[in-house]
């Protein structure tokens, strides 16, 4: 997400983009209704960063559909 190059490691973001993910993946599940925005002013995520969750979450559902089918 922060595109920065990554070590060989088994994940695939940087530590940061996994905390940032973690933080924003919990405020979502708990308070599910949010805007972008407020998810990004809540968990100090920037709304950039944030727009990138979602455009990855939404496009790797669509795999996981398809493969189901």
């Amino acid at each position: 997400m922060c595109k920065e190059p990554m070590k060989s490691s088994p994940f695939m973001m940087c530590p940061t983009c996994l905390r940032d993910s973690e933080q924003v993946r919990n405020f979502v599940q708990k308070n599910p209704h949010v805007s972008l925005a407020e998810i990004s002013r809540y968990t100090k995520v920037s709304l950039e960063k944030v727009e990138d969750m979602v455009y990855l979450g939404h496009n790797r559902k669509g795999e996981l559909e398809s493969e189901l089918h």
